[in-house]
């Protein structure tokens, strides 16, 4: 039986020494990108964790407390309504595909003014979000802000709405906002993939008599799982840890209601130097993110699957 296991090992250490022999130009390319997710990512990442497990004050000596800093944050009732805020704005990737969805299909229509077209909606992505989070801020201010001036003056709102003071409509706000900046990143994927669909294949379903409803079900939706997915995948990674907007809008509040798990680690070491704690929920949400893309890499290798069937 070793006899055998020893056979088998020295079979597979001469199969990693051929593919190594074969691709050894690749894997020398693929070398400093490695080097960098160690030296920068993977690291810090492992050192994120060893910290999480001590009451780590900012400037201070740090002794271990071990799994005290998660007991503390599931046993402490605002962490719970940040888990949930953070949950409610991941849902902003799903708005975010809707409005570039439909705007990538409206925009294929297009004879004329395509380019045109398309620039504008690409406005919102050309600024930088602590710009157009700014923009916002002033447009929707209640007392002082346009919306809210001219749906009063126009008798369309009998008073103007304090949407700050409430955690369901401060949300909503946020949500907005961030879908109204990032959705042209997936509506930028979605069109380019879009353009790629042969016309041969709308031709065939016009032929077979589609009418417009089944040929985007049956046509233009498989051709562009793979890109929504990438699209999705993304944006998520990008929106779990959005804060600029977040504190601009709302400063987290009312209470902790919008203070989504990025803002709760800014708080805990930027204005309270509690690193242990900082590192224990940015671990929270990591493992969220990592779950959330899992799902999505796993759903993209069933939809490259089938178009490969």
């Amino acid at each position: 039986m070793s006899s055998q296991t020893s056979h088998a090992l020295i079979r597979k250490t001469e199969r990693y020494r051929d593919v190594l022999s074969e691709n050894w130009f690749a894997y020398l390319l693929i070398l400093p990108v490695l080097l960098f997710l160690v030296l920068l990512m993977w690291i810090p990442f492992v050192q994120g964790i060893f910290m999480s497990l001590h009451n780590w004050p900012f400037g201070g000596d740090p002794f271990w407390v071990g799994l005290g800093n998660y007991e503390y944050l599931f046993g402490w009732q605002p962490f719970v309504t940040s888990l949930k805020a953070t949950l409610i704005f991941s849902l902003t990737t799903l708005f975010q595909l809707g409005v570039a969805l439909a705007a990538a299909l409206a925009v294929r229509e297009i004879r004329r003014g395509k380019s045109l077209v398309t620039g504008s909606f690409l406005l919102s992505y050309t600024l930088p979000p602590l710009v157009t989070g700014t923009i916002w801020a002033y447009m929707l201010e209640p007392d002082l802000g346009p919306i809210f001036g001219y749906l009063t003056q126009w008798e369309l709102l009998e008073e103007t709405i304090y949407w700050g003071s409430h955690g369901d409509s401060a949300l909503a706000v946020i949500l907005f906002v961030t879908t109204w900046t990032f959705w042209p990143f997936m509506f930028l994927i979605i069109s380019a993939s879009l353009e790629s669909i042969p016309e041969e294949m709308y031709e065939t379903a016009r032929m077979y008599g589609a009418n417009r409803v089944q040929t985007f079900l049956r046509v233009t939706l498989p051709q562009l799982k793979s890109a929504i997915l990438i699209a999705l995948s993304i944006r998520i990674i990008w929106n779990m840890t959005k804060i600029s907007q977040v504190l601009q809008l709302t400063n987290g509040g009312p209470g902790y209601e919008t203070s989504i798990l990025a803002v709760l680690l800014y708080r805990f070491s930027y204005e309270q130097g509690q690193m242990g704690i900082s590192y224990a929920v940015g671990v929270v949400l990591l493992t969220m993110t990592i779950g959330f893309v899992f799902v999505f890499i796993r759903e993209f290798e069933r939809a490259s699957g089938g178009d490969a069937a």
